[in-house]
């Protein structure tokens, strides 16, 4: 059992039995008050992040690559992903529905 904890501008992955650090992504942190999520895909392949400059990210989590895309005007501290598909809706002061084609993640990669 795998979990994701976001703080600070950084997501942490973590074995949930052994509470041993798998991964850590890294995110722009937010503005004081403000908290982001982090969500994994319902295949448990990605996880899904709001930042602090309004973009998204999405990890591939065996390959570490990650793809960013321009959201909102705002941070989107709600990220959740669709039950049973790769679809995922992120909220702030407005709600977007995504549907990223994560085949191409590679072709999106800002870091590894």
């Amino acid at each position: 059992m795998v979990f994701a904890v976001a703080y600070g501008g950084h997501i942490r992955m973590f074995d949930a039995r052994k509470f041993e650090k798998i991964a850590s992504y890294n995110v722009k942190p937010v503005v004081t008050n403000s908290t982001l999520e982090a969500s994994f895909s319902p295949d448990g392949n990605h996880i899904i992040s709001g930042s602090g400059d309004g973009s998204v990210y999405a990890w591939n989590v065996r390959s570490g690559k990650v793809a960013r895309w321009g959201s909102t005007d705002n941070e989107p501290p709600l990220v959740r992903w669709a039950p049973g598909s790769l679809m995922f809706v992120t909220g702030s002061s407005e709600l977007s529905c995504w549907v990223p084609d994560l085949s191409k993640l590679g072709s999106f990669t800002i870091s590894k």
